[in-house]
């Protein structure tokens, strides 16, 4: 049985820990929708297929069948759903049925993954461009959308209080009481102590120590394979994203031990 070549929605989900975060953006949906009705989707037909026989160059074919390949998490009522948004007949309502779906629990990790191994399909099989680019553009809006709805508590907060700290003006960034106050404003809002909130940070930390290495080894691996310009800009980009994250995350860990001491 081969295995799949495709990052992980969970790991993508993990990777929260190592961003800031956005919120969904439906604008993506106007353009995926307006062109994914025009492509036919045969993903879920081919979620064990054999590399074809008659490809002289193994390597691809190999490269061909893991791409197929959905993933094992993805369950039958997961890729329904997934299809049930492609069917929509316009951008509105595929966003009242994502939300729908984000409401009742159903937009899993599974939903997504069918989304990505859709896409990845696309392309490894030469689809146009148009179509590639509805299919990123579906699944980047429910990465989006499951990752809003999954994020930890107190991630939200560490998010809240970069946001906070940004919108202070350069003399008050400068001022330890000025970044003090906004993490004290944001926990005392959510009604979470300190002690939490530096528990939880330090939670994230660990788990994204933890990450370096295996992050570093599915780099290696996918460039040991053979990565594509614009694949090697997201490589870029996500490894710069998990630089300043972490910096954010030991600036934020920094004024809550210091607002914890002067407490």
């Amino acid at each position: 049985q081969t295995r799949r070549r495709t990052t992980s929605t969970k790991k993508m989900t993990t990777q929260m820990m190592t961003m800031q975060m956005r919120a969904p953006v439906r604008s993506r949906l106007h353009p995926a929708m307006r062109r994914v009705r025009q492509h036919k989707h045969h993903q879920h037909q081919h979620r064990h297929k054999a590399a074809p026989s008659n490809q002289g160059d193994d390597e691809l074919a190999q490269a061909m069948a893991n791409a197929q390949m959905a993933p094992p998490n993805v369950r039958e009522e997961d890729f329904t759903n997934y299809y049930r948004i492609l069917n929509a007949q316009s951008p509105e309502e595929a966003s009242e049925a994502i939300d729908a779906m984000t409401r009742d629990g159903s937009l899993t990790e599974g939903v997504v993954e069918a989304a990505l191994a859709t896409y990845q399909t696309a392309q490894s099989k030469g689809e146009g461009p148009e179509i590639i680019a509805a299919l990123k553009g579906l699944f980047e809006y429910l990465l989006d959308c499951y990752q809003r709805a999954n994020v930890p508590p107190a991630l939200g907060l560490i998010d809240a209080c970069v946001s906070g700290l940004s919108a202070l003006d350069d003399r008050a960034r400068a001022d330890d009481a000025a970044q003090d106050a906004v993490v004290r404003d944001v926990l005392r809002d959510a009604q979470m102590s300190v002690e939490e909130f530096l528990a939880n940070i330090d939670m994230f930390l660990q788990s994204m120590t933890q990450q370096d290495a295996q992050f570093d080894a599915q780099v290696a691996q996918m460039r040991a394979e053979g990565v594509d310009e614009e694949r090697e800009q997201q490589i870029a980009q996500l490894v710069d994203m998990r630089g300043a994250a972490k910096e954010q995350m030991l600036v934020i860990r920094a004024i809550s031990q210091r607002c914890l001491m002067s407490a």
